[in-house]
């Protein structure tokens, strides 16, 4: 019944809001913070650290436009997109070893989490927020701002599983862990290839939905003494590097062939230092 209320309410709102002349772009209001809390180990001994990642869209822009929902945010001051890739660059010193633990089926992560493995779960205390819009709305303008309820799996050796519910949709989005490759590679070890699942998208026709604030992580521990995240000796420098960039659509917009979301806009890599204890 809920769903279907929302439904006919953004319906409605859809008729009523012409569509925007003008928008910043995705990227613009993005931001990103990373930290580890964990000392450094050495080469041949690293210790577990509990790794956090923080992707989000600027908030509370001075003299921006506020709405029913009490938000004043830069990333309403966007066209309605949608993050379709989000990749997170991680240290050379920073090392992942996910074939130790034991794993959980995605679908079981997706309708039956409870009977994971225990050691499977791997995340920390996290929080996240979305805002749902609908295609063509103006800047300033949302439906419904929700929360979102987070919790990590280890999918396969080099894969991790963020089962996220929303009001109106429980999805998962997949991580792949791999070499960061090309000029990427000058700087980080590793880049985190995150999925967005299509119902955390476009929940329903007309609907867009924006993840504007993920703050998540792994926590440190180990399986058979060796350490999902492991940092080993500090770099010279005494700093850790992280990165992120999105690839973004916008409006839902699909490829020619509608079996795929239509890459509007790449965003910059942010590249961010923390220090290494």
């Amino acid at each position: 019944m809920k769903r279907s209320l929302l439904i006919a309410a953004v319906t409605a709102l859809a008729v009523t809001v012409p569509a925007a002349s003008a928008f910043a772009t995705p990227a613009e209001f993005q931001r990103f913070s990373a930290g580890v809390v964990g000392k450094a180990g050495t080469d041949k001994k690293p210790r577990a650290v509990q790794l956090n990642i923080h992707p989000f869209h600027d908030y509370g822009i001075k003299g921006g436009p506020t709405n029913a929902g009490g938000l004043n945010s830069g990333a309403t001051m966007e066209a309605p997109f949608s993050t379709v890739f989000a990749n997170v660059y991680t240290d050379k010193a920073i090392k992942y070893n996910l074939g130790s633990f034991p794993t959980c089926k995605l679908q079981t992560v997706l309708d039956s989490p409870d009977l994971c493995a225990k050691a499977s779960r791997v995340d920390i205390p996290s929080s996240a927020t979305g805002l749902v819009r609908t295609k063509g709305a103006l800047p300033g303008i949302y439906t419904l701002a929700t929360t979102l309820e987070i919790k990590t799996f280890i999918l396969t050796k080099d894969t991790l599983a963020l089962r996220v519910v929303t009001p109106l949709v429980t999805a998962v989005i997949v991580g792949k862990i791999g070499k960061a490759t090309g000029a990427a590679a000058k700087k980080y070890g590793s880049r985190i290839r995150f999925t967005i699942p299509d119902g955390l998208i476009a929940p329903t026709e007309g609907l867009v939905s924006q993840l504007v604030d993920f703050n998540s992580g792994i926590k440190a521990t180990s399986s058979k003494g060796k350490p999902l995240v492991s940092l080993g000796a500090c770099p010279k420098s005494k700093k850790l590097n992280f990165g992120y960039n999105g690839e973004f659509t916008i409006n839902t917009t699909r490829n020619a062939d509608q079996k795929s979301w239509k890459i509007m806009q790449i965003g910059t890599r942010i590249d961010k230092t923390v220090a290494c204890k």
